[in-house]
């Protein structure tokens, strides 16, 4: 049965810090400092729980009726109304959209953040502190989702980007992506590593989020052109259907695999440098 014990690290620790050795059964210990530590969560498990809470989000937003909608002059309108009521409805229309599209990226980074933070917790012995942790992990993660909507929602509209759909959906799809998958990395690593903070485990995270979303938002596109021709993907958030289980599978999976695999080299590197630094005398 295995069992942690913690001595004190007084060669090259700081004050309050602790070495855990765990025992394996063959009596191996291998020294890790908390707080050191990047993630514990593999990148199998890590994937098998992205994709369950893609499908989750998926089938909530596939049964839960839009929370933004048209106003009711504009859902009357025919088409033989004036031009100027028409252009009312398309920008109304293309608002609603957005707004949609940000509470969905929303309902899925926190899902997301909330069950790798209380998988994490699991994995770090922290008991009833996954409760805080995760809510935590919220807080943090959706600041930027909310962030990257915002910003995708201007690209969108922005004048400046290429004409060609291609290019723009996948500038405005990475740019969102990058963000969402940023927070997903900020708020896992932030809340899991608590009360110690060390900034190297904590930016190797952010940087597997960001560009496991900017990989997602490349990738999309392209993928649903093949895959889904019809598929519209030129607003934010793809229509009810497959298309947009892609959509959401895509950010969930590429973030948590960079931010797992990025998180767990960090951890065998820290691993690798507290047995080094433990063997000198």
């Amino acid at each position: 049965m295995r069992q942690d014990n913690a001595i004190e690290n007084e060669g090259t620790g700081g004050v309050g810090e602790t070495v855990v050795q765990p025992i394996s059964p063959d009596d191996s210990a291998i020294p890790t400092r908390n707080g050191e530590k990047a993630l514990l969560l593999s990148m199998i498990p890590g994937l098998i729980l992205a994709l369950l809470v893609s499908l989750l989000v998926w089938g909530v937003l596939e049964v839960m009726p839009s929370v933004f909608e048209l106003p009711e002059h504009l859902r009357e309108l025919s088409g033989n109304a004036p031009e100027e009521q028409q252009k009312e409805l398309l920008d109304t229309s293309l608002v609603v959209s957005n707004k949609n599209a940000a509470l969905s990226l929303v309902l899925l980074i926190s899902t997301l953040s909330l069950f790798l933070t209380i998988a994490e917790a699991k994995l770090r012995h922290q008991g009833l502190g996954a409760i805080w942790r995760g809510l935590l992990a919220i807080v943090i993660a959706d600041v930027f989702a909310v962030g990257g909507s915002i910003l995708g929602s201007m690209l969108a509209t922005s004048a400046s980007m290429p004409e060609d759909p291609m290019v723009r959906t996948i500038i405005v799809q990475s740019a969102m992506f990058g963000l969402a998958g940023f927070g997903v990395g900020a708020g896992v690593a932030f809340a899991s590593t608590l009360p110690i903070f060390r900034p190297r485990p904590l930016a190797v995270c952010l940087t597997g989020g960001l560009l496991g979303g900017l990989l997602a938002g490349l990738i999309f596109p392209m993928a649903s052109s093949i895959l889904m021709p019809n598929a519209q993907t030129e607003v934010l958030m793809p229509d009810p259907g497959v298309s947009r289980l892609l959509w959401l599978a895509l950010v969930s999976c590429l973030s948590v695999l960079a931010v797992t695999a990025m998180g767990k080299e960090a951890n065998d590197a820290g691993l690798k440098k507290s047995l080094v630094a433990d063997s000198r005398p």
